[in-house]
């Protein structure tokens, strides 16, 4: 009966034949089953269909026997040859969709988890490697039935008419079965905190670098940065101007120059490893020059390449990145496409192998530096304030008397530095003035506006005091004999931090004072923080026993 050879399958409400092949003809025919959908739902319909399609197929075997040409099957308007099969670009085509498809569906549902249940998306974390882990199991021992219906689906809807026993059907459902499981471990990666991450697997990056090129538009990199950095600024979180800006403006110009303002999309994996080993050579100092951050990239090279020691590993890390965010920002635009050039670059920063760390002054060391202190008043009063508070110099150098307020939390009369403006929601912050900063309170306030060491100028982009009060401490810790990198004005946060640990203070309650981030508790359930008369406790555990520090007079 031909109705043995007609069956649905699960999930779906259409017909399809499935008749097996004589053994005789099996190896010259290339299968052993004929899997057929009929696209009907109505299973007279399916039947009519299915016996001149039954007919023509004894009709090929027949053929087969004779030595004769395989006529074609057709069905309606569909034909299928017996060693038919989508084209490589096809294939590939359905890996890119399946990718993308599982990649959007999971950046929603984590996002919908993250604005719904924060807990739950951070309990999530670890059932969303596990199913990741179990995935690939699956894939790795052949259990891929699940991957069997969307692949047909997707083959069919670009044409192609699917045999379920073909071998080139087969491989194909393990590539979409790779490019799924692909597409999570970069989900899950980005839920590890990794920046842009991009496929691993050979079948998924083949498939995207295969992508036809058509459709980029041709704008000069010059026109692109432009446009980048707008978009940047116009989606920052804050209006508070950084260096941040400035850098990512310097990394564009030296790339452009490098490249020659050609279009992004002509950038290959070669040209970012040419442009990172020519900039690593770079003479580190070479930035610190105006005229030299005006010249073209060929003279650059010519005035400031090819040093024996070149850029950090934290300054090139800090280059490629911003390239990377440019690629992965212009490909959303249709300005690139395919894997990203400037991957692959990136050096874990070890402290005391390739990254020097701000040390913690030593007690002789602060002797000298305060004896005699800074000829400046205002250099020595900023220095004084950092090491009874642990602030930054430009949250110092910017401080202005309406920032220096009271606070009467408690029953108690506080007076506090408010930091505001910071770079990090963390940053903003309240600092109880310590006892021995008492001489700056005696003093006659100005008006809210005003900086309480006006002395300082305004420089940079960002218009920072703490630029020029910066220079002037680099040039006094020089004449000091202070050379090295290691030891800065942010050593004094390195010296109020040592304090504290080895008094026992909490990590999270030092880092509400400190400027940093809490854990997630106490950050989300309990958003206040400490108290103030808890502030003005830790901030008094601060001392220098046996140094001598100047009292400024009013």
């Amino acid at each position: 009966m031909l109705t043995k050879y007609m069956t649905k399958r699960p999930g779906s409400s259409k017909w399809q034949l499935r008749v097996p092949v004589p053994k005789d003809v099996q190896a010259a025919y290339g299968r052993k089953v004929v899997t057929q959908s009929l696209g009907v739902e109505d299973e007279l319909a399916a039947t009519a269909l299915a016996v001149p399609l039954v007919q023509r197929l004894h009709a090929q075997w027949n053929a087969l026997r004779d030595g004769q040409p395989v006529p074609a099957l057709t069905l309606g308007a569909d034909t299928l040859c017996p060693s038919a099969q989508p084209s490589n670009a096809l294939r590939q085509e359905i890996v890119r969709s399946a990718f993308e498809q599982v990649l959007k569906g999971t950046a929603a549902k984590r996002a919908a988890a993250f604005s719904d249940d924060r807990d739950g998306y951070e309990a999530g974390r670890e059932a969303r490697l596990d199913a990741h882990r179990r995935l690939s199991d699956e894939i790795q021992f052949g259990q891929l039935d699940r991957f069997v219906e969307p692949t047909a689906k997707m083959a069919a809807n670009r044409g192609v008419a699917v045999d379920h026993e073909a071998p080139w059907f087969i491989g194909m459902v393990r590539d979409v079965a790779v490019a799924t499981l692909d597409a999570r471990g970069v989900g899950n990666r980005i839920d590890q905190g990794e920046v842009d991450p991009q496929p691993s697997s050979t079948v998924v990056t083949e498939a995207f670098r295969a992508r036809p090129e058509t459709g980029t538009k041709n704008v000069a990199f010059s026109t692109l940065a432009d446009q980048f950095m707008k978009s940047w600024i116009a989606n920052r979180s804050s209006d508070k101007e950084t260096n941040t800006e400035q850098q990512k403006r310097a990394t564009l110009k030296l790339f452009g120059g490098f490249f020659e303002d050609r279009p992004i999309t002509l950038v290959t994996d070669a040209d970012a490893a040419e442009f990172a080993d020519t900039l690593r050579m770079f003479d580190p100092h070479w930035a610190r020059s105006p005229q030299g951050r005006r010249l073209p990239w060929s003279k650059l090279v010519e005035r400031y390449g090819g040093q024996s020691r070149g850029l950090s590993d934290g300054t090139m890390n800090r280059h490629l990145q911003v390239l990377q965010e440019v690629w992965t920002w212009a490909k959303k635009r249709g300005l690139c496409t395919g894997k990203n050039p400037f991957e692959g670059f990136h050096k874990k920063l070890i402290p005391g192998m390739n990254v020097k760390p701000y040390i913690a002054w030593k007690d002789d060391e602060l002797r000298l530096l305060l004896s005699p202190p800074p000829k400046r008043s205002d250099l020595t009063e900023v220095m004084i304030v950092a090491m009874y508070t642990g602030m930054r110099l430009n949250e110092i150098a910017s401080l202005t008397w309406g920032r220096v307020l009271s606070s009467d939390e408690g029953g108690f009369t506080t007076p506090y530095f408010l930091v505001e403006d910071a770079k990090t929601l963390a940053g903003n912050r309240m600092i109880p003035v310590h006892a021995d900063l008492g001489w700056l309170l005696r003093r006659d306030r100005g008006s809210d506006d005003e900086r309480l060491w006006p002395t300082f100028n305004e420089e940079g982009r960002g218009r920072r005091p703490g630029t020029d009060a910066g220079k002037e401490f680099t040039r006094f810790k020089a004449a000091k004999g202070f050379t090295s990198r290691t030891k800065a004005f942010h050593s004094f946060r390195k010296n109020v931090t040592r304090i504290m640990e080895r008094a026992g203070v909490p990590e999270n309650d030092w880092a509400q004072i400190f400027g940093h981030e809490r854990g997630f508790t106490y950050r989300v359930y309990n958003p206040d923080g400490i108290d103030m008369r808890r502030r003005a406790e830790i901030i008094g555990l601060i001392s220098y026993p046996g140094i001598d520090i100047p009292h400024p007079v009013r």
